[in-house]
């Protein structure tokens, strides 16, 4: 699904089923519908049956034919939205097990739903962090439905927060609760890289971004991605792409 902007949320909220029937058929033409369910039952999304269990998440997409059952009373959080054409697309489990972000996931989703009359804008954004959070990584850098291993994800988090700062590899573990050993297996696993090479290219990546979209000094930038020994940033973004810091700088203002 495409997901580099943000949504427009049309509708969220509460919805009761299974009162009256225990099942129920539908298709929004236009929408695309997230639900948060607390409940058992299934459904079919164009012939494909789905197992619902408490804690679980859908996305379904635009002109889908669902069919719900229910076996009883069942309630769920329920978002109908709109997403714009264009960007790279994200790979999205039509259904997930959400865990323990569950709670988080449907107090975001009561959220929107209450500011959707009057601040609709901040109700889109809060779904579209909705949808990032199912979403996890970019379909071109991850393996079909494989989540990042909590411990890699707290590792990746501290990472990019301190990305300026010196890092230390056992101090990333330590904080990730796994050993040093196990965080460099999942690291080479899941990125091809040991935990360093990590660091060096989300390093580059970040000194990159801010060479080619800010004013900001070379000098300033290299402090700013944790590699203040000018020489030595100087010669670690040449042998990435070729051109010293200036030379990229000035490519990139050409274009």
């Amino acid at each position: 699904m495409p997901l580099k902007n943000p949504p427009e949320l049309v509708q969220a909220g509460q919805a009761v089923h299974g009162r009256e029937t225990r099942r129920e058929e539908y298709q929004l033409p236009e929408l695309w519908a997230l639900h948060l369910y607390n409940y058992d039952g299934a459904f079919e999304l164009d012939g494909r049956e789905f197992v619902i269990r408490p804690r679980y998440a859908s996305v379904t997409p635009p002109n889908s034919r669902i069919v719900y059952r229910f076996q009883g009373e069942s309630r769920h959080i329920f978002a109908h939205f709109r997403l714009p054409n264009g960007g790279d697309l994200v790979q999205m489990a039509v259904i997930q097990d959400t865990g323990e972000a569950f709670g988080a996931l449907t107090r975001a989703m009561e959220e929107a739903a209450g500011w959707l009359p009057s601040q609709p804008r901040r109700a889109s954004v809060r779904l579209w962090d909705v949808l990032w959070q199912l979403a996890g990584q970019p379909m071109a850098e991850r393996e079909p439905n494989k989540r990042l291993h909590p411990a890699l994800s707290r590792a990746v988090r501290d990472i990019e927060l301190h990305l300026g700062q010196a890092l230390v590899i056992p101090a990333i573990a330590r904080r990730a609760e796994i050993s040093h050993n196990h965080l460099t297996r999942l690291f080479r696993a899941q990125f091809g890289v040991t935990i360093e090479g990590y660091i060096r290219r989300r390093r580059v990546d970040r000194a990159l971004h801010l060479l080619g979209h800010t004013t900001l000094p070379v000098k300033t930038i290299a402090g700013e991605v944790g590699l203040p020994d000018l020489h030595f940033f100087n010669k670690t973004i040449r042998g990435t792409v070729g051109l010293s810091p200036r030379e990229y700088r000035e490519r990139k203002s050409e274009r």
